[in-house]
């Protein structure tokens, strides 16, 4: 037992060096786990699609480096958390605008429900027929696009009344043309003595009457639709006419101009009656009379077919011109004030409307013409009257005709836009060029590749464009999207990482 005991004793600083050494060498272990790759023990994970993954550069290694991946980039000013970068296909995919930022005045406008109409009187020419006849040919189609003066129908005469006043007319011309020779033979006779001069006279009397009745005969054929053109080959040819052309109208010059005329000057005396009373009297001999120019109609109705008899006044056609239209606003009591000083000074409205897309046409350049006398009884509104200036967006032609479409069309829904008041010193943006978040309002500036969020201050807005405060955030030349804020915005804080908020960015 003794012994055992020593050789314990003998044993115990050995093992507890061992024991010591053990230790340490698992303490070691677990201090290295963390750097295997600066020791270059473990093989490190390299991106392939990063060209400096796993490398420990030190400062300033690359300062030099000609094939850097980001060389070329202007990054300059960028703040990753208020930029983004965006590829070509990204912007492509967002349908992405761009403007340069301008300064300027900036109108804030009432908005009132509006839609398009026609110009009573002036937009829709029906075409009746001159006599009572029988339609041999048709020369026109609906929606065919024609001009003034091309044949429209062919109509056969069966007008008695007509019948009977050209074969009167021939009459009277025979008995024109024996008292014309007897009167040269009278005057001949006379000169030898051999009839006395009162039988020359009596003659020429006659001969007075019958003019008298050509002349009228002439004005009987008119009233019943013959031209004086077929009225001059009657006469030169001693032949009925048969047939009736029915062509398409003029428009008169002189109606038109003074028509004009009349709105110039009630703009230029706007705010004094007396005056613009004055001024709305055509001058003496100011314009020419029977003055015609072409204009080009749209065939919209054919009420007759071929083979058809047809009575004198009855309505063959409807053709339509659309190259001038107009908008009927409706003003409600509030916006009254808004609406005479517009349409006293003759300051321009705008309209708005929604296309393709959702996309807003603004038509600028809108004059009142004039203003309704009667509050609706249901709507509580006022009418009022816009002139429209039309143009045709497409055009085909097929054969001889061709077939218009008119931009504007009757019965359009709108929006009309009263001038109400002006800053004149601002940035003004389209709506969609805002983003907002809370009460921040941010613009989209281009910086290379990126776009860089700047906060602005709003002054005023509507549902078309944001008056920017002209403070030095945003400065004129610089480039910034003017489309797709909301998604940029959307797509900044999803890249930052934050949920998204489904209304972030939204003007509403």
């Amino acid at each position: 037992m003794s012994t055992l005991k020593a050789w314990l004793v003998r044993l115990r600083g050995p093992v507890l060096t061992v024991l010591a050494m053990a230790i340490a060498i698992v303490i070691g272990a677990f201090a290295f786990t963390d750097y295997p790759q600066q020791l270059g023990l473990v093989a490190a994970s390299v991106d392939e699609s990063d060209p400096h993954a796993g490398h420990d550069h030190g400062p300033g290694e690359h300062d030099n480096h000609d094939e850097d991946d980001h060389a070329g980039h202007d990054h300059e000013g960028h703040d990753a958390g208020q930029s983004i970068e965006l590829s070509q296909q990204a912007r492509a995919n967002l349908r992405l605008k761009t403007e340069a930022v301008t300064v300027g005045p900036y109108t804030s406008y009432v908005e009132v429900p509006g839609m398009v109409t026609r110009w009573p009187g002036e937009t829709h020419v029906s075409i009746t027929s001159p006599l009572t006849g029988v339609i041999n040919a048709i020369n026109i189609s609906r929606g065919e696009m024609i001009k003034s003066g091309e044949p429209l129908f062919t109509l056969r005469l069966t007008h008695q009344d007509l019948v009977n006043t050209q074969e009167d007319f021939l009459s009277q011309l025979g008995q024109l043309d024996v008292e014309e020779r007897e009167i040269q033979r009278l005057t001949s006779a006379s000169r030898s003595g051999a009839i006395a001069g009162k039988t020359r006279i009596t003659r020429e009397y006659e001969r007075d009457k019958l003019q008298a009745k050509v002349r009228a005969a002439k004005q009987s054929m008119l009233l019943h639709g013959l031209s004086e053109d077929q009225i001059a080959s009657i006469e030169r040819t001693r032949t009925l006419v048969r047939e009736v052309v029915v062509t398409a109208p003029l428009i008169h010059e002189d109606d038109s101009l003074h028509h004009d005329a009349l709105e110039e000057a009630a703009n230029r005396v706007a705010g004094n009656p007396a005056a613009r009373l004055a001024a709305m009297q055509p001058p003496p001999m100011s314009l020419p009379s029977h003055n015609h120019i072409d204009a080009e109609f749209l065939v919209t109705e054919l009420n007759v077919r071929r083979g058809e008899s047809v009575n004198a006044g009855q309505q063959m056609a409807q053709l339509s011109n659309y190259s001038r239209l107009l908008i009927e606003g409706q003003a409600y009591q509030r916006d009254a004030s808004l609406l005479r000083k517009a349409a006293d000074s003759g300051a321009e409205l705008q309209a708005t409307m929604t296309g393709a897309g959702d996309e807003v046409e603004t038509i600028t350049g809108l004059n009142v013409v004039y203003i309704g006398n009667e509050v609706g009884t249901e709507s509580r509104s006022l009418p009022f009257y816009v002139g429209l200036t039309n143009e045709i967006e497409r055009s085909e032609q097929r054969g001889d005709k061709r077939y218009v479409s008119w931009r504007y069309k009757p019965g359009q829904r709108l929006t009309v836009r009263l001038p109400q008041s002006q800053v004149d010193d601002a940035i003004v943006v389209p709506k969609d060029a805002v983003a907002e978040e809370g009460p921040e309002r941010f613009l989209f500036v281009e910086n290379g590749d990126h776009f860089d969020r700047v906060p602005v201050e709003v002054i005023a807005s509507d549902s078309v464009n944001v008056a920017i405060k002209n403070d030095g955030q945003v400065w004129p030349g610089q480039t910034i999207a003017v489309s797709g804020a909301h998604q940029l915005q959307m797509a900044m804080k999803n890249q930052a990482g934050g949920a998204i908020d489904p209304h972030a960015g939204h003007n509403h």
